[in-house]
């Protein structure tokens, strides 16, 4: 079956890192604008290249069980509540690629997927993803032992960071929802809760309620982790010893991705 569909999930990582340079943070109009015309460009050209090959090679067998193959694109079938956030006149032509895509198919019957990045970003040192990150500097723990995270550009960078118990659900609601107008495979997102920012501690259940209607208004598809954060720090004062030593200025968040599938996403 993987013959006949030929799917692949090109997605994105380093992305806070991306908006920490651009100096915009999630959720704000000049990062929502920034970003609909990078996702415009990335889901258009992974359309054509696919085109490209399915002229050379054939569109992939189950080509005609797929929207595509009706000219119906993923601009199509987004959720209209986006375009109060953005809306722009398209920088690319789709109507032609519409028609070439319609004529001679694609070799793919779907492109792009935002994946879980936590353990592959360390090797890559890039921001997890999607996600903001939960401190400039992270010690995780995994099964090879501990290891220090920093974000790209830590000394230049710090003060654009976004920080993901810092950025309102709603903000990183409306980030996912625009990334999701031009991708044709669904995104796993996550929620964030600090109980120190409410009255007892306690997180109102009508807020978490108001968040989950709001992320499928604005056409999102699933949500993954609520990830709490109540300021406590468990004492693993002897494996991040030597993480924190240079960095005693700097907060530092501990992350169990010892099982694999912690922290927010699974590894891969």
């Amino acid at each position: 079956k993987m013959l006949k569909r030929r799917s692949i999930g090109v997605g994105i990582t380093n992305f806070a890192y991306y908006f920490a340079k651009n100096c915009v943070k999630y959720g704000e109009q000049d990062a929502l604008n920034l970003l609909d015309e990078l996702m415009e460009h990335i889901q258009y050209y992974l359309i054509k290249a696919s085109v490209k090959m399915a002229k050379e090679f054939g569109p992939c067998k189950w080509f005609n069980r797929t929207k595509y193959s009706d000219g119906i694109l993923p601009i199509d079938t987004y959720s209209k509540e986006v375009d109060n956030l953005v809306k722009r006149p398209y920088t690319l032509d789709w109507e032609t690629l519409r028609k070439e895509v319609v004529e001679f198919g694609m070799r793919n019957s779907t492109l792009t997927a935002l994946m879980p990045c936590e353990s592959s970003s360390l090797v890559t040192n890039s921001t997890n993803g999607i996600e903001p990150p939960r401190t400039l500097i992270t010690a995780k723990k995994s099964k090879q032992g501990v290891i220090k995270f920093v974000v790209p550009e830590v000394k230049r960078l710090k003060d654009k960071y976004s920080m993901a118990f810092d950025v309102t659900n709603k903000s990183y609601t409306n980030t996912q929802a625009v990334i999701q107008k031009w991708i044709d495979q669904g995104i796993s997102s996550n929620h964030y809760y600090d109980f120190s920012k409410y009255k007892d501690g306690n997180i109102p259940l009508s807020e978490i309620v108001t968040d989950i209607l709001y992320y499928y208004k604005m056409g999102n598809k699933q949500i993954y982790y609520a990830n709490s954060y109540d300021n406590k720090k468990d004492d693993f004062s002897k494996e991040i010893a030597e993480v924190t030593r240079k960095n005693e200025t700097e907060q530092v968040e501990f992350i169990d991705d010892s099982s694999g599938c912690e922290s927010g996403a699974c590894s891969i």
